[in-house]
């Protein structure tokens, strides 16, 4: 998909397992230049949602994330990391002190008062899930000066939008803590700004989103909203200006009109509603004033200077930039007062809880934040607190939503839902091996996939991660996450799933996006390649939309993705041993699938006899390299094993064969290369062996590129050698499938014995997730006495890369 590879310096120090923020000592040995310099750190450890509601979570137990409707799209919280060289080793990964969600403590002491977020450096982290069959986050967190133990349980409810945080304050028998006050802090940016090919607008441009927040004495409760009427940018405020503009003298009279504008919000639009279960003690809904546009100006710099051409800077920085935008020196907050004549002010809810009174201000807009406080009741040393958060497209289903969780106890919740969540797991097919390891990371591999699965349109995303915007679905990621689901038996979730596909494949001759340069007729008729796009192709990626094709990036002809596209719905076909369920789901796929062969064996290149010029692994640039070659050959192939279930012209599938055989010979003219080992060199070049199969599995081209898969992506990751690396089980699943082909019982105990290391050393060692790129660190983060170890970095849960270790598992091992 993307290459991630550049060389810095590596930094040698051995250190136990970091407890604090930020997770690292020292930095990677590798640069992430194509990801988190470009578009920042992913500060993720943990997610949780099925399907809507979706959250992401740091080690040190702040919401980095939440995106609802689904995990696709939007992202409603104001949080940006930064995509500076030691974005790493910075708090927060960069992102500013009052960006996110999170709690803290205020507490009286004999010493006397106090304030502490659970996420500073004075306490200790340590997270995982409840089980491993469990969607359940839980983050146990000490305070050792302060004689505090919390522990921290996150989870959405399977069947509402609704975000369980409910926290288990213990107070050591020698603890100076007298009383404490628990506030819960939260800085959401509500939105419904999507923009086709540009990933950028629900997260980097938050300066132009969020809207208000207010108090509602009635539910007591927050609301952060976003009228659909107001989602444009520049936000129109004139149902607030009369409040914010000459507010009441009075406080009572002010929160009685908050009230009562409370309940005029009757459009539909976003309305995140937060309440203490059953009640707070506390609240504070404040302007946020931090330095949000140096901030993001800065990140945007980073950004352009790494992937934008010269003579394109200046204007995308325009276009982008908070300081490009917003030219009130004061920043969004500034332009909003100045443009609305607000004189309402009210302390930022993040500074007004360091002394742990809020001040009761009841609505803030523009950029606003807010804080709920509930006091702890100490029985025999123990305390809890329980905080939900409610998501919805009116406010009175957000708060129908919160009035439901709150009705119920958070123990109970959680029961539910990690019933929920074993009960899904129960009839998946598993590893045949008894390593705890691999089957922690096999069950985690198929939560993420579940969890990045949107229930509106059966899309399955890369990533529930915001930064790098993952939140679409590739088709290249897309057709070995299907693989994965049919090994584990999840069959209805992959024919949902390339339904979906066909339904977004292109249909005809189609205009390239903007960043090219071809121009496509409007007539019809004159459309050809490469003027136009040809039919049976995708674009880079879609957003998971229910009823609309939107795409998400402006790469618009990945051929390696049409090729694939054809595979995965063929090769699914193969799980389904229900007549009338294949019958329906080839009557849906078939026309895509021959739409694809077709139009792919046409476009080719009659002087190479390689397929045309196209864009390859998420590049611009159009090209023909192996990773295009073999995915076609893969699609004639599928082709022409589905032209009888399919009844397909056989004089066009006749073409296809031929096709085929002229690609298979210049493949090998064009890739293949002396070695030692002599291999195929090019993007992908797994694929070749499976599952494109080509050459055949005992010729001895095979052999010797499969020893290259081996030295090349294998061993330099087994014996810690390698700085950095991606994809590398792309290579594992390659050579387990050779193996069991092969009857190789010395090559397979070999595979599983890399399985068995990479589900130890490359996801995070907490949670069992993978990032999309590994980097080196020369220190012992897991805490098993050897170093150096490997660090996750963009996009933990990458679920493609979750996907290809779940399945070499699955083929090393054997399925039960």
């Amino acid at each position: 998909m993307r290459r991630l590879m550049v060389a810095l310096a590596a930094m040698l120090l051995a250190t136990p397992p970091a407890a604090a923020c930020p997770e690292l000592p020292v930095p990677p040995a590798t640069d992430n230049a194509f990801g988190e310099l470009i578009l920042g750190a992913t500060n993720v450890n943990a997610a949780v949602g099925s399907g809507a509601l979706t959250a992401t979570l740091s080690r040190c137990d702040e919401l980095t994330g939440l995106k609802w409707p689904g995990p696709s799209f939007y992202d409603q919280l104001a949080y940006l990391s930064d995509n500076a060289p030691d974005a790493r080793l910075r708090s927060h990964f960069g992102a500013l002190d009052s960006m996110g969600a999170f709690a803290g403590i205020a507490y009286r002491a004999a010493g006397g008062r106090g304030f502490t977020w659970l996420r500073d450096d004075d306490w200790t982290h340590s997270q995982r899930y409840t089980s491993d069959t469990s969607g359940v986050v839980v983050t146990e967190m000490a305070n050792a000066a302060l004689g505090l133990r919390v522990t921290a349980w996150h989870f959405v409810l399977p069947d509402r939008d609704v975000l369980v945080n409910h926290y288990l304050l213990e107070r050591e028998r020698r603890s100076r803590v007298r009383s404490a006050t628990i506030v819960f802090y939260t800085n959401f940016s509500p939105t419904l700004t999507r923009v086709a090919f540009i990933p950028l607008a629900d997260w980097m441009l938050d300066y132009q989103n969020d809207f208000a927040v207010l108090y509602d004495r009635r539910e007591h409760a927050l609301l952060h909203f976003l009228p659909a009427s107001a989602r444009a940018f520049p936000r129109d405020f004139a149902l607030l200006n009369p409040l914010l503009a000459t507010p009441p003298r009075s406080r009572r009279t002010l929160q009685r009109r908050v009230t009562a504008l409370a309940r005029r919000l009757d459009e539909a639009g976003v309305y995140i509603a937060v309440g203490a279960a059953p009640g707070d003690d506390g609240y504070q809904c404040g302007f946020e004033d931090a330095p949000l546009c140096a901030h993001q100006s800065s990140f945007v710099d980073r950004f352009v200077a790494a992937a934008v051409d010269p003579e394109l800077r200046p204007v995308v920085r325009l276009l982008f930039a908070c300081e490009g935008v917003i030219r009130d020196p004061a920043g969004p907050l500034g332009a909003c007062r100045a443009a609305n004549a607000w004189t309402y002010r009210a302390e930022s809810a993040f500074t007004d809880a360091s002394d742990g009174r809020l001040a009761r201000a009841p609505v803030a807009a523009c950029q606003a934040n807010a804080a709920l406080a509930r006091r702890l009741r100490f029985r025999r040393g123990q305390a809890t607190a329980t905080f939900d958060i409610a998501a919805g497209g009116t406010r009175e289903e957000a708060y129908a939503l919160l009035r439901q969780a709150r009705a119920q106890p958070a123990d109970a919740l959680r029961a539910a839902t990690e019933a929920w969540w074993a009960d899904y797991l129960a009839p998946a097919h598993l590893p045949d091996t008894d390593d705890p390891t691999v089957l922690t990371f096999a069950r985690r591999a198929l939560i993420a996939a579940r969890t990045a699965t949107d229930n509106a349109s059966g899309a399955i995303v890369a990533s529930v991660a915001t930064q790098l915007p993952y939140g679409y679905d590739w088709v290249r990621d897309g057709s070995f996450i299907n693989y994965a689901l049919d090994l584990a038996g999840y069959h209805d979730v992959v024919s949902r799933h390339n339904r979906f596909y066909a339904r977004v494949q292109r249909k005809e001759f189609s205009p390239w996006s903007v960043v090219y340069s071809m121009k496509c007729p409007a007539d019809p008729a004159a459309r050809h390649y490469p003027d136009c796009v040809p039919p049976g192709t995708f674009e880079m990626n879609y957003f998971a939309d229910p009823t609309e094709v939107v795409p998400g990036a402006p790469f618009s002809f990945e051929i390696d993705e049409a090729g694939l596209g054809v595979w995965t719905m063929w090769d699914h076909a193969q799980y389904l041993t229900d007549a009338a369920e294949r019958a329906a789901y080839l009557a849906d796929v078939c026309p895509a699938m021959e739409r694809g062969a077709a139009n792919l064996a046409a476009c080719k290149d009659p002087a190479t006899n390689l397929q045309c010029p196209s864009s390859e692994d998420d590049f611009q640039e159009l090209t023909q390299g192996l990773q295009g070659a073999e995915a076609v050959l893969l699609a004639l192939r599928s082709g022409i094993d589905a032209a009888s279930d399919c009844a397909f012209d056989a004089g066009e599938v006749a073409g296809w064969q031929a096709r085929s055989a002229e690609l298979e010979q210049a493949i090998v003219a064009h890739f293949l290369v002396p070695g030692p080992p002599a291999h195929f060199e090019g993007g992908r070049s797994a694929w070749l062996i499976w599952p494109t199969g080509f050459p055949a599995a005992d010729d001895p081209r095979t052999l010797s590129h499969a020893q290259y898969l081996q030295e090349a992506f294998i061993d330099p990751i087994l014996a810690r050698t390698a700085r950095g690396g991606a994809y590398n089980a792309e290579s594992l699943l390659a050579r387990a499938h050779l193996a069991r082909t092969l009857g190789d019982a010395a090559a397979l105990g070999a595979v599983q014995d890399a399985v068995r290391f990479f589900v130890r050393e490359l996801p995070t060692f907490d949670t069992h997730h993978l990032g999309e790129f590994y980097a080196r660190v020369d220190a012992d983060l897991n805490g098993d006495g050897i170093a150096p170890d490997y660090v996750s970095e963009n996009d933990v849960p990458h679920v493609w890369e979750h996907a290809y270790l779940y399945a070499a598992a699955m083929v090393a091992f054997g399925s039960r």
